[in-house]
């Protein structure tokens, strides 16, 4: 049954291929007068043109044969990830099962990334057998179940960890470490795992909560780790979450104002008002850094416009509001609206930036920032008890 259904969406691809290059060889007909009425300014006309062309000296000059299947999720991935790498092109029968992908921590808790064209480990969640199996971020995936990657659009990739995980069994992956050196092969088994949220600990009267992924449930997690006393939330591993658990970890430390908002250019606004119901104690410091991705950014943002301190570096820049859009059998989970920062700009492309600055160090082992974070909590203390 399985091979079945993937020979028909192989089937609609090839078709929907040979629609676009008969589609496009119309454009590069066409465009050149609509073209020269725009002066050759209209953009978008002359990258259609562009495609057709290479569509047709790799379907004509190849060396060998041309998989039209393939060369159509090629150009599907690229047009889909050049908006987002976490974007997404699926028909009618992969939607449902990447729904079920998306209500859930990554597969075997790997985030991907892309990197000289191939799949790549972006992030590892922690608790996950990529997490036990010691994996690395940016260590490139070159094959999954023998299939190379390069190429290959990252929602495809997933969709293949997803139904492996889902089937059972071992996960069979060719490795590429970090310095593009060394290359291993990697065997993880599917197995029934929960996202390692959350750790904490006690450093001189200050708790310090590390949170590493943000599913449905941290923010009790969190509340029953604060304390009344000084408090250090450090984000810096945090990436991987659900939106609605990052305004709620942010409600615990707000007592008052907005914790965050969306834009979109269609989707509109929407406002996320904190409720007034803030645990007691001093706001907590917040630690950052270049890691600091998505959920994390929105909890960081919020946190820093409720008054708490950010120490460290500016996160990543990216933190999108996704969702699904559709047309016929075609449905694409793309960004529909920016989360924004407290100054108005959006998260995604500028991140967010520390109030205090902290370099990275020298030595692996050395932690300013988190040092930093410590002593400015500890000064909040001393200020309050006198």
């Amino acid at each position: 049954m399985a091979s079945t259904q993937g020979g028909t969406i192989l089937n609609i691809r090839r078709a929907r291929t040979i629609l676009l290059i008969a589609s496009l060889t119309v454009v590069l007909c066409g465009t050149g007068l609509v073209l020269a009425d725009r002066s050759f300014k209209d953009d978008l006309y002359r990258a259609l043109g562009n495609l057709a062309e290479v569509v047709h000296l790799i379907h004509t000059q190849y060396v060998d044969k041309v998989d039209l299947g393939a060369l159509g999720e090629g150009l599907d991935g690229g047009i889909v990830e050049s908006v987002d790498p976490w974007a997404a092109e699926l028909n009618d029968a992969e939607l449902g099962p990447y729904k079920e992908l998306l209500a859930g921590p990554p597969p075997f808790g790997i985030e991907l990334g892309l990197r000289f064209g191939t799949a790549a480990v972006r992030g590892v969640v922690a608790g996950s057998p990529a997490d036990a199996a010691g994996f690395a971020p940016w260590e490139i995936l070159e094959k999954v179940e023998g299939r190379p990657t390069r190429g290959m659009p990252l929602w495809r990739v997933r969709l293949m960890l997803a139904e492996r995980e889902k089937a059972g069994g071992a996960l069979s992956l060719v490795v590429v470490d970090r310095q593009v050196e060394k290359r291993r092969t990697v065997e993880l088994e599917a197995r029934k795992w929960q996202p390692h949220s959350i750790d904490h600990e006690v450093r001189d009267g200050v708790v310090v909560i590390s949170l590493h992924a943000l599913p449905a449930g941290t923010a009790a997690a969190v509340a029953s780790a604060a304390g009344e006393g000084p408090r250090v939330l450090d984000l810096r591993a945090l990436s991987w979450g659900v939106e609605d658990e990052a305004l709620a970890v942010a409600d615990l430390f707000i007592g008052r104002g907005q914790l965050g908002n969306w834009k979109g250019r269609r989707a509109g606004e929407r406002n996320f008002p904190a409720s007034s119901k803030s645990l007691a104690g001093p706001p907590p410091v917040v630690v950052i850094g270049g890691d600091t991705e998505g959920v994390g950014e929105i909890l960081a943002a919020a946190l820093q416009a409720g008054g708490c301190k950010l120490v460290g570096g500016p996160t990543l820049g990216h933190a999108p509001h996704m969702m699904f859009v559709s047309e016929g059998d075609l449905h694409l989970w793309i960004p529909v609206a920016h989360w924004m920062r407290a100054d108005g700009k959006a998260i995604d492309g500028n991140g967010v930036e520390p109030d205090i600055k902290v370099a990275q160090p020298a030595k692996p082992e050395e932690d300013p920032a988190l040092q930093r974070a410590l002593e400015i909590a500890r000064e909040g203390r001393h200020a309050a008890a006198a």
